[in-house]
């Protein structure tokens, strides 16, 4: 069968689809332990064993191009999809990330440095923090940035092929940086920020990642007419499955790339090929999540989509955990962060549950307000 056969002229694959709610809820299950590592490993922990897998493997390729790749897809699938009501979306998620950079760094980091006096821990990187673009900036950026092309009628393919030129046009621009703070955080936003001892200073630039959000969003106009999805997955996953195999654990061994050290430090700006390699991580996963869709019971599923729909919240709330545990209490307690990566297993376990709970709780609890207001 060629590929044109997989896909129909009109719509026929709307809804849920499982093996999307799979990835993301598994990936957003295991958020705080991922970030509970970043927090309370050294950078020697973080070279080999559970802290790498956690901050590397799952924490890189494995879950934040998932969620930009899902954001894509979500466009591409919404109601609301005019370019006003996607520049307000846009405009509300940067909002929300702004707030968030509040409650999980400026007030824990004040409350901290009343505590302590620690300069150096809470207050010299405190405006990156605070003002620095993580994944909502990002997302928040992308969907403006998005708003104004389809307000421009720009096809999905053209979309996507700007999405590219903009990666390529990154890449000579990552590891800038000037003395000026206030400039590297706005830099940051687009471009690739590295100070001089080689740290990332900027998570998510717009002009690198924009392309993983064109490719799920492009993705989503396909998918939305694909007609067998059993044929499609059997036809790239394994292919996508090989390439990941492959390229992963070859860079690991040969310590280059995206998997050759930590990974805040190589792989927020990784370059173009890598996020080629991201976007066959994303096909091979789903492909996987769509065969154990098969077979998983169907609450087992329902949960899956009620942990996936409420993936913001999650975020917002494990992230917020995360710091005030880690950075504020443990710190403040012990007289540091780090711990043994066995304890670290348990508290981003117990994190990630919570995280998830307090989620749904205040997805009812918003529900049952609306709800009273429109009585």
């Amino acid at each position: 069968m060629k590929m044109k056969d997989l896909f129909s002229d009109v719509p026929c694959n709307t809804g849920r689809q499982n093996e999307l709610d799979l990835s993301k809820a598994v990936v957003i299950f295991f958020l705080a332990t991922i970030h509970a590592y970043v927090e309370c490993s050294t950078d020697d922990q973080l070279w080999r064993g559970l802290p790498y897998f956690f901050d590397s493997v799952l924490g890189g390729p494995l879950a934040a191009p998932m969620f930009i790749f899902s954001m894509g897809i979500g466009l591409a699938y919404t109601k609301k999809n005019s370019a006003d009501e996607i520049m307000r979306r846009g405009l509300h998620i940067g909002i929300a990330g702004f707030l968030l950079n509040i409650c999980r760094f400026l007030i824990p980091s004040l409350v901290g440095y009343a505590i302590t006096h620690d300069y150096n821990r809470y207050i010299e990187e405190l405006y990156y923090l605070v003002f620095g673009n993580d994944i909502l900036q990002f997302a928040a950026l992308a969907m403006i940035l998005m708003s104004v092309l389809i307000k421009f009628n720009i096809t999905p393919w053209k979309i996507w092929s700007i999405a590219l030129l903009m990666n390529i046009a990154a890449m000579p621009l990552n590891e800038i940086y000037t003395d000026i703070t206030p400039l590297n955080i706005f830099l940051g936003h687009f471009i690739g920020i590295d100070n001089q001892e080689e740290t990332v200073m900027s998570d998510f630039p717009l002009l690198i990642w924009f392309l993983m959000y064109a490719t799920g969003y492009v993705w989503g106009v396909y998918l939305k007419r694909l007609k067998n999805k059993d044929k499609f997955y059997l036809m790239i996953s394994p292919v996508c499955a090989v390439v990941t195999a492959v390229v992963l654990p070859l860079e690991y061994i040969l310590k280059f790339g995206m998997m050759g050290g930590p990974g805040a430090n190589v792989f927020y700006h990784c370059n173009t090929w890598e996020m080629f390699v991201c976007i066959a991580v994303q096909f091979a996963m789903l492909g996987f999540y769509h065969l154990l869709s098969k077979y998983i019971p169907d609450k087992m599923q329902e949960l899956a989509f009620s942990v996936s729909r409420n993936v913001t919240i999650v975020y917002c709330i494990q992230w917020t955990l995360v710091w005030w545990a880690a950075d504020v209490f443990i710190y403040i307690m012990t007289g540091s962060q780090y711990m043994e990566s066995w304890k670290t297993l348990l508290l981003g376990l117990i994190l990630s549950f919570a995280s998830v709970v307090f989620a749904e709780i205040w997805r009812k609890f918003k529900k049952g307000l609306s709800e009273r207001r429109q009585m």
